[in-house]
């Protein structure tokens, strides 16, 4: 950078003392620009570092035809949808889901695709026990041998329905499940899979609710900005100490699964009504699930099958360790502003959620026009 502000003041040197006064400032401008495309600045003027991705981790053989999958919240949705993949891969899948007729209905979906019937095995598992999720772990291993992919991916929410300072049981309940859980597939599983000194994933699940923290179900975001947090420091970890499993954060966006329609259930007990159930099996008292998947669609919800999409096709590059998805209505462009809006809640110390308060919304209506 010294020398292109250097050379410029050089050649106006022999020139009139004007052009002195020109080339010297041209110089200055020239370092400037190289400055800040090196470092990048915020509008603030606080420095950035550059726009780059992670270099890939070594991935490669995970998803390969005879490893083992476990996949924890197995029985619907995106674990469904993994496991379906992981079988027309070859690969081999433990099953585990608080609820064994779920889980045991994907497996007859798993073999009617193919997959040999000692290759899927079902296991039921409550992810909040540690004596569950270390069962599935001994089940794994004692009938593959060897885990090369565990998606720690169960969860519940109460839609909107859980506030900062109510409801301690549905607290417990939410953190037991979506933060304790996620760590007890890792203390169960995380060590073993070292131990076998093959390439290894470990996949959480998070949410951008985790991230952008929209109000409403505060024990939700707490639950997935836990699992942000905690995933982060399992990856830091493993590659801290040179072993072969690198772990990976699923952040989907809006998705069609069953977790709004459980939600309900848990929440409104005998008073839930099935017939306004929207999930990905049924839609508004249509079981069908093209019918909901259309629905769900046109309100931007994307397949699970599309997330899965996503994950894998990281996994199998080894990059990126934010598996952040859009949706039918969302793009990167738009989760980039809500990412970095949110951050900026604390660079700038704006209202906490400004982004909902009366205060800032007319400046993000106007700013988030140009997250395009």
């Amino acid at each position: 950078i010294q020398s292109v502000g250097s050379s410029c003041v050089s050649m106006a040197l022999h020139l009139h003392p004007t052009s002195v006064f020109i080339g010297a400032a041209f110089g200055a401008t020239v370092t400037a620009i190289m400055w800040w495309r090196r470092c990048g600045t915020h509008k603030s003027g606080i420095p950035r570092g550059t726009p780059r991705q992670a270099a890939p981790v070594n991935t490669q053989g995970v998803l390969t035809a005879g490893n083992t999958a476990v996949i924890i919240g197995s029985g619907s949705g995106i674990g469904r949808a993994a496991a379906l993949r992981c079988v027309s891969l070859g690969m081999n899948v433990l099953l585990a889901d608080i609820d064994v007729e779920d889980a045991e209905s994907v497996r007859t979906e798993c073999l009617a695709a193919g997959a040999r019937d000692c290759s899927v095995v079902v296991q039921r598992c409550d992810c909040r026990l540690e004596a569950d999720v270390q069962a599935a772990k001994d089940t794994a291993y004692a009938t593959f041998g060897a885990v090369h992919l565990l998606m720690n991916n169960a969860a519940i929410q109460t839609n909107n329905r859980c506030s900062p300072y109510e409801h301690p049981d549905r607290w417990r309940r939410i953190l037991d499940t979506n933060l304790w859980g996620v760590y007890l597939g890792g203390l169960a599983f995380v060590q073993p899979m070292i131990d076998q000194g093959e390439a290894a994933v470990v996949v959480n699940t998070g949410s951008k609710q985790g991230i952008t923290m929209p109000p409403g179900d505060t024990a939700y975001n707490v639950s997935k900005a836990a699992v942000k947090v905690l995933t982060e420091a399992l990856q830091h970890k493993l590659r801290s100490e040179n072993c072969m499993v690198n772990a990976f954060l699923l952040v989907p966006g809006c998705v069609n699964t069953m977790i709004r329609t459980r939600g309900d259930k848990w929440i409104e007990g005998a008073d839930f009504k099935p017939e306004r159930a929207k999930d990905e099996r049924e839609y508004n008292g249509v079981k069908d699930r093209e019918y909901a998947a259309k629905m769900w669609k046109e309100r931007g919800a994307w397949e699970p099958e599309r997330v899965i999409d996503e994950l894998f096709n990281a996994i199998s590059v080894g990059s990126p360790f934010y598996v952040i998805c859009q949706d039918y209505e969302t793009t990167r462009a738009m989760d980039d502003g809500r990412i970095q809006w949110a951050a900026d809640d604390v660079l700038f110390r704006r209202a906490p959620l400004s982004r909902w308060s009366d205060d800032f919304k007319e400046e993000y209506q106007r700013v988030s026009k140009h997250f395009v």
